[in-house]
């Protein structure tokens, strides 16, 4: 019972909206129905005028709330939602799993994530945290023996470098360690992951010389959209995977909140973008109700 509350907490707007769609058909035809044959003899046992009306009620509240329990237990079965069209015949969908193992593990395909502005590589817990999204990907890397952090850092600032992004140089006192090497919030490095991956690391937080991650909302925004400008140049027609960018620790917004403007940033550009992008929620860890986005 827990776990359906849950569900209508976050998916309250598309559940209320569908089960009155149902209700008001259902009752379309129930209206039908009692001109052929009256429906309303079950009642003639009840001489009480007043009872009857509170039966009445009883009984299409119980019918209501019927419906809203089986539209939740609907909604609570979904793991993965299609929320509008893209060009080419492309998607977009948000679903739930594991950002690094949804979709086809043979299919070539894009993964996106975000890190900081001067797209450290050391995965200390200090520079990048373990158990960050950023973290977990460079790992992945550094765990096949043939590429170090010194290797991606370069990979990445020459893959910066080709893309003209431009940067400032900071002082260590400004960032006690790590790169110095700054770049505007949005850029994005494109280096080879695992396999068939190509990662997209966008860089939105800077760190203060405590190495704690800054964002402002509006450096939020306009990394985003320039992310997915990216994305429409470079995703090459492969399936784009991303998170709910900025629920790590930016501190921007909830994370229901974040997910309304990537979506709504999406749709703004999807008459150019010629790829599937699926939206990737770790599913218990992120409250946001799937349906909800389809009803934007």
């Amino acid at each position: 019972m827990k776990v359906l509350f849950c569900t209508m907490r976050y998916n309250w707007h598309y559940i209320f909206i569908t089960s009155n769609k149902i209700t008001a058909s259902l009752f379309s035809v129930w209206g039908f129905v009692t001109l052929v044959t009256p429906t309303d003899i079950m009642l003639n046992c009840i001489d009480n005028v007043v009872m009857r009306m509170i039966v009445a009620v009883f009984i299409l509240m119980v019918i209501y709330f019927a419906i809203v329990i089986g539209v939740t237990i609907y909604t609570k079965q979904r793991k993965q939602v299609k929320i509008f069209d893209l060009h080419s015949n492309h998607s977009l969908f948000v679903e739930y799993g594991d950002l690094f193992n949804n979709g086809n593990p043979n299919e070539k395909k894009n993964i996106v994530f975000a890190g900081n502005r001067c797209f450290d590589t050391i995965v200390d817990d200090d520079l990048v945290g373990s158990k960050k999204i950023h973290g977990l990907a460079l790992e992945r890397i550094y765990k096949q023996n043939n590429r170090d952090s010194d290797t991606v850092s370069n990979e990445i600032q020459n893959n910066l470098l080709l893309h003209g992004y431009k940067y400032t140089n900071i002082k260590q006192k400004e960032k006690r360690s790590g790169n110095l090497r700054r770049y505007d919030v949005g850029s994005v490095a494109e280096i080879k992951g695992l396999n068939n991956e190509q990662y997209f690391i966008l860089g939105l937080t800077y760190f203060d010389n405590e190495l704690r991650a800054h964002v402002e909302k509006e450096d939020y925004i306009k990394a985003i959209a320039s992310l997915v400008k990216y994305i429409s140049e470079r995703s090459q027609g492969f399936p784009t995977y991303m998170p709910v960018i900025g629920t790590g620790g930016a501190d921007v917004g909830s994370a229901n909140d974040l997910a309304v403007y990537i979506v709504k940033t999406i749709e703004l550009f999807k008459d150019k973008i010629d790829c599937d992008i699926h939206i990737v929620v770790r599913d218990k860890e992120e409250k946001i109700g799937l349906m909800n986005l389809k009803m934007l």
